[in-house]
This record gives structure tokens, C-alpha cells and sequence, in this order.
């Protein structure tokens, strides 16, 4: 070995360029001594990087080590890399110790993708997340490396390319069809969903989705409810890259609908998209103004598909798209000066008509005995077809929306544009006999193609 490779071993290293060794597939040890100077050496579940002078460290046992760090405040972690087999160790010094927040539920939701991996769920409860200040990252000398795993793309570059697009969109649905088509097309991204918050109801609602057999736009969660409802209700990114039992998003909207006793007779109920054994997944929260708006998900099914790049990247287009949204949502109404209105096309008076019930416990709509949508899309798509029996009116305006009494519409973050966006696709999706069209900045039309029947329940 030359003296140049040796120094080359040696040195010390960025902590950011260590990311991928963090990954929990070897688990890192860690050396602490007592206040006398007697060294103990123990395993951890896991270390998460947290920027580029911080990590932490999993708290599950009060023992040996975490006595010896509270003496001391100080320890050394070692670390292998699984895909080249080289290692570092890092010299560490205890800052505090998290028992919630952000910090404490990434690293409860990737110790609990562990345990499920090993049927421990009961043994690995995390008490508390470690934070500790890094103070050196150093090679591991002599270790003979093996060449890097080839990345499936350039994340950054691919990340640049969908912020672009979404910079070049002027209409909600170009914005959220880019979003999609980028992460297929730069990300090499193969199954996402976008949900947007309905904080009125607790739960996220489906806007779009990607590789799925049937889109599920329309489909609920409960915020209480896997991983995109902490990232929600925390604001933060999760990334998950070994699960089993975690996060069964159908099994979760299920038991909500079930609790609110909408089951049998009444079973509405969209069906979540997602894989059926999804083994990796990151949710990044959508962002703007102080405010979270939604979540963008992804999953594979390959255990650790997704790295930090990936999580930066998505963290990146999720930051984009929701203030491209809350822009859109600001200049999304009419202008007060309407155009003249247009005398609706008759529906076909030789077709069977079409039975409409609406449900006032929930909001939903049905077209004869098939489900259509609930809560405010099915409160608005009531409303525009009530207004087209009574006067024959078809078309409307954001503005008078917003300004309608028995809609259920939150305050001003409640994104109204977004929901037009979903009714709009599920009623398409469904080819039913009633549209909605987009006619201009805040405008919209109602297509009526079967006379109607109106029941509210």
C-alpha cells in the first residue's frame, strides 16, 4: 500500500457523503466508556442523518451505553457500507434526546419497518431519538472496497427537470399531470400518488396517482393513519426501505368507513391505490406559506429503493408543487365581469334518466347505485346539479362557490381548485353521463347528457 492510499484512508470525510452507509441493512455498533475509563461496545437498530453536523440514535433500553453517554457525552459509532464493504466511524458528542417531534417519528417509523422485518414489534418501542454533534467522520483503513452500485438515474438533474416543468405549467391539471409524468420519465419512478388535506374530515383525499391498475382518485386516509399522515401531521420527510406489515393504507381507510358505520347498504368507499406489498416507500409533505397542503408518495417493490438523493429530490418537487398550487389557488378566480352565460345542451330526453341520490351525513352522490364521490366534491357536485334542474343554468365560477352557503368549504386554504381538479376526474374516469368542463381562469361548464332525478336523503 502506498503512503497516498493510506492517507487517502485516513482522512476525514464529510458527513453527507456517508449517507447511504446509514441505511440500517448492517447494524452500525457504538463504543462508549463510563466516567472511570471501562469501555462498553453495543449493536443500535439505526443511525438517520439529520443534516451535515447531526445525527441520531435510536434510544429503545436503558442501558450500559446510553448510562455510559449520559456520564460522559460522548461515543463512537462504527459504520459498513452493505454495497462496497467499506466502513467509517464517527466521533460523536450528545446534544439532547427527542421524546417527539419530526426527529423522534422518522426514526419510530423506520424502527418499526425494522422490527417488522424480525417480528419484534412488541421488544423495538422507541423510548427516545439521541441527537448527537458530529464531530469527525474518518475511513476505516485497509478495508479493500469494491466499485459503488451504478445509480437508476441523475436525481438531481432528474428533480431540475420536473421543477422546470411544473415552472413552465399556467393550469392546476398540467401542474399535477407534469409532476407525474417527471417522476416516471427523470425519476424512473414506477408507483406515486398525490393527496391533498381535508382537514375539515381528518383525512387525506387522492388527487392523482401513477402505475396503478385503477387511479383511486377520490380515495381516503385517515391523517391518524400511515406514513403520509405523520408526514403530515409532522412536516416532515419519511423514507422507508424494509417493510412487511407497516402501513396497510387500505386496511386503515376501511376501518374508518367501518367506525363511521357506512359500510353495507352504503359502502362509500374509493379504494386506496398502492401495492400490495410495497417494500420501500417516501412520503414528502407539500409545503408552502407555513402550511402543509398534502403529501407526495412514492413505493417500490425492492427493499431499498429509494436513497437520501431521492428524498432531497422528491423533498425538492414537493416544495415546487405546492407553491405552485397556493399561487394557482390565489388567481384561480374569475374575474367579477362574467361573460354572458350560454344556454346549456339539452340532455338526450330519450335516454333512461339518471337517478341522483345525495346523502347529508357524509355529502356523498350516487348515480343510480354506484358510488360516486363524498364530502365537499360531492357537496359541490349536488349543488351544480340542483342549480341546472331548477333554472337550467350550467355554467359557474370559483367565486360563487366559495361565496355558496351548505358547501363545507374550510377557510381560505382549502383549495378549492384542487377539489374541482378531482371531481372533474372521477366523474371522467367513470364516463358518466355528467361533466365537468373548464372553460377559462376560474370558469367551468356542466355537461348533462341523461334527463336527471334528484333524491336527498
Amino acid at each position: 500500500m502506498t503512503p497516498d492510499r493510506r492517507l487517502s484512508d485516513s482522512a476525514l470525510l464529510p458527513l453527507k457523503s456517508v449517507r447511504r452507509m446509514l441505511e440500517g441493512v448492517i447494524p452500525p455498533a457504538m463504543a462508549t466508556a463510563s466516567a472511570d475509563g471501562v469501555p462498553h461496545v453495543s449493536y443500535l437498530s439505526m443511525v438517520e442523518y439529520l443534516d451535515e453536523e447531526h445525527v441520531a440514535l435510536s434510544w429503545q433500553f436503558f442501558n450500559r451505553s446510553r448510562e455510559n453517554v449520559l456520564a460522559t457525552r460522548q461515543a463512537a459509532v462504527s459504520v459498513e457500507d452493505p454495497y462496497t464493504g467499506g466502513a467509517v466511524t464517527m466521533q460523536i458528542d450528545y446534544v439532547r434526546t427527542d421524546t417527539s417531534g419530526p426527529v423522534f417519528e422518522r426514526l419510530r417509523v423506520r424502527l418499526a419497518a425494522i422490527a417488522s422485518q424480525t417480528g419484534m414489534e412488541k421488544l423495538f418501542r422507541l423510548q427516545g431519538a439521541d441527537v448527537y454533534r458530529v464531530r469527525e467522520v474518518r475511513r476505516v483503513a485497509g478495508r479493500r472496497e469494491l466499485p459503488a452500485a451504478r445509480a437508476r438515474c441523475d436525481v438531481a438533474a432528474g428533480a431540475r427537470a420536473i421543477v422546470e416543468r411544473i415552472g413552465h405549467c399556467t393550469e392546476l391539471d398540467e401542474i399535477v399531470d407534469g409532476v407525474m409524468a417527471g417522476l416516471r420519465d427523470e425519476l424512473r419512478i414506477g408507483h406515486a400518488m398525490l393527496l391533498m388535506v381535508d382537514r375539515a374530515n381528518d383525512v387525506l383525499y387522492t388527487v392523482a396517482t401513477l402505475g396503478y391498475p385503477v387511479s383511486g382518485v377520490g380515495a381516503e386516509l385517515p391523517l391518524d393513519q400511515g406514513l403520509a399522515g405523520i408526514a403530515v401531521r409532522e412536516g416532515v420527510a419519511l423514507r422507508v426501505g424494509h417493510m412487511t406489515t407497516m402501513t396497510l393504507y387500505g386496511q386503515a381507510a376501511r376501518r374508518r368507513t367501518e367506525a363511521l358505520g357506512l359500510t353495507g347498504v352504503l359502502d362509500a368507499e374509493i379504494p386506496l391505490p398502492g401495492l400490495e406489498r410495497p417494500r420501500s416507500q417516501v412520503v414528502v409533505p407539500l409545503r408552502a406559506a407555513g402550511q402543509t397542503l398534502g403529501a407526495l408518495l412514492v413505493e417500490s417493490d425492492q427493499a431499498q429503493f429509494f436513497s437520501y438523493d431521492d428524498e432531497d429530490a422528491l423533498a425538492t418537487v414537493a416544495g415546487q408543487l405546492a407553491f405552485a398550487i397556493r399561487l394557482l389557488q390565489g388567481r384561480a378566480e374569475a374575474p367579477v365581469e362574467a361573460p354572458a352565460a350560454v344556454a346549456a345542451a339539452p340532455p338526450d330526453e330519450g335516454a333512461a334518466p339518471l337517478r341522483v341520490r345525495r346523502f347529508a351525513r357524509d355529502q356523498s352522490v350516487w348515480f343510480d347505485d354506484d358510488y360516486v364521490i363524498k364530502g365537499v366534491a360531492g357537496a359541490i357536485l349536488w349543488k351544480l346539479l340542483d342549480d341546472w334542474r331548477r333554472t337550467g343554468r350550467a355554467q359557474f365560477t370559483n367565486r360563487e362557490l366559495r361565496q355558496a352557503e351548505g358547501l363545507g368549504l374550510p377557510e381560505v386554504q382549502d383549495n378549492l381548485e384542487v377539489r374541482l381538479l378531482l371531481l372533474q376526474r372521477r366523474l371522467d374516469e367513470r364516463a358518466a353521463p355528467v361533466r365537468i368542463v373548464k372553460e377559462g381562469r376560474g370558469r367551468w361548464r356542466l355537461e348533462v347528457a341523461r334527463p336527471v332525478v334528484l333524491e336527498a336523503k
